[in-house]
């Protein structure tokens, strides 16, 4: 996208003032009273998160007794909002905050939604500008709202929630009067506002992105999101891998968002092999979900792929024991399964939440070479918004990716590290 033709001197003058006004618009509060509450999985188990803007904690009902939430975050000039928690136990029947009733985790997990790259794209350099106003442009609502009528019992978000880091350019209707920053308002226009539907529909597992770096949008993840307690002013630059359990398989969910796509970091590289050669120690069937893929693609160019990640593939080549399964990630704006001829994972990215999308996938990729590893059987949608679903089917798993309205474009099935597709 081309920068905006430059003003004259007088109007240049004139829109000075516009960037400060909208900073002051982010301090402003939620309106009074309100309370945004979900539930997602940590390392210790299923936990209820709160967003109120009280002064207090609200009290959460377990099973028809209450007891308060604990504070995880206190106000700040930017997040001007409590942070609460709870942990709810594992036999729990029933649970709500505010008489608002959380979503529970079932004893086996069926239904599985991937959904990733939600927020709406604000960024100066290089200049890349989504029109956030717009449900056609930017349909994450939409989406939230077609995947919660799924009815998933757990929704796996493969990272990048939060996008708008630039104020919206002058004159741009499309993004007229976005928040943008690591703050609350920008936080709840991203993701938990558009979210509200899919929040309540089942627990989440929030996989940190890139975008969620701390130089990025650390702050708003560390104080709401992250899985991790979260530590005053302390943004964690590395998280260590923590483990669910679906019933019949196991998901790691893991953080790389510091792998280098491009170039090959080997210091980084023999961290996360170390961290793939651990999970021998666990009983599989395994499942691995980070943000950034290994052997995905988004172009091919004179014949050869990109978009794969040089880093993790140095790790993950040679070191992934054979219990682990798949790989579930985002970051590419694409949805895209992919199996490989080697003796390899099976790759699925659902990074097509609502991000400007890529465009130039290849809709069918089988044999494609991605940095070494030949792929079997390779299906994309590259210029499609929408979500993925893993049901459990018998002796194998069914993916689906879905549109923005929940109408499938792509089925394929899964038997261990072997995939076919329709």
């Amino acid at each position: 996208m081309t920068r905006p033709s430059e003003s004259p001197a007088p109007l240049r003058a004139a829109l000075f003032f516009i960037p400060a006004v909208a900073v002051l618009a982010q301090a402003c509060p939620a309106a009074a009273g309100e309370i945004r509450a979900w539930t997602q999985f940590t390392p210790q188990g299923l936990e209820a998160r709160a967003i109120t803007d009280a002064p207090e904690c609200p009290k959460i009902a377990v099973d028809g007794r209450e007891a308060p939430m604990s504070p995880r975050a206190k106000p700040s000039p930017n997040f001007p909002n409590l942070v609460c928690s709870a942990p709810i136990p594992k036999e729990t029947k029933e649970a709500a905050i505010d008489k608002k009733p959380l979503a529970l985790a079932p004893a086996r997990f069926e239904k599985i939604l991937l959904i990733g790259d939600t927020g709406c794209r604000l960024k100066a350099f290089p200049p890349m500008f989504q029109d956030c106003n717009s449900p056609e442009a930017w349909p994450f609502r939409k989406i939230a709202e077609a995947a919660a009528a799924m009815k998933p019992d757990l929704v796996a978000h493969l990272g990048d929630l939060y996008y708008r880091e630039t104020p919206c350019p002058p004159f741009r209707a499309g993004c007229a009067g976005s928040p943008y920053g690591d703050n609350w308002e920008t936080w709840k226009a991203d993701f938990f506002a558009p979210a509200e539907a899919l929040l309540g529909a089942a627990p989440f597992v929030f996989v940190r992105g890139n975008h969620e770096e701390c130089r990025r949008g650390g702050k708003g993840w560390a104080r709401m999101i992250d899985a991790y307690p979260a530590e005053p002013d302390v943004c964690r630059v590395d998280e260590a891998p923590y483990a669910l359990d679906l019933g019949g398989a196991t998901l790691v969910v893991m953080d790389t968002i510091g792998a280098e796509d491009r170039a090959l970091d080997e210091i980084g590289a023999a961290k996360y092999k170390a961290q793939f050669e651990a999970l021998a120690a666990r009983e599989g069937p395994l499942w691995l979900a980070f943000h950034k893929p290994v052997f995905a693609t988004i172009r091919v160019v004179r014949g050869a792929s990109e978009g794969d990640n040089k880093t993790l593939a140095e790790a993950a080549r040679t070191s992934i024991p054979s219990n682990v399964e798949a790989i579930l990630s985002g970051h590419l704006h694409v949805f895209e399964v992919a199996s490989y001829k080697a003796d390899f994972p099976v790759q699925i990215v659902a990074g097509h939440g609502g991000d400007l999308n890529e465009k130039l996938t290849p809709a069918n990729f089988d044999g494609l070479a991605v940095n070494g590893m030949t792929v079997d059987v390779g299906r994309a949608a590259p210029t499609v918004f929408g979500f993925g679903l893993l049901e459990r089917g018998e002796g194998e798993w069914r993916v689906t990716g879905y549109d923005a309205l929940g109408e499938a474009f792509a089925r394929c099935r899964l038997r261990g590290r072997k995939m076919r597709c329709d």
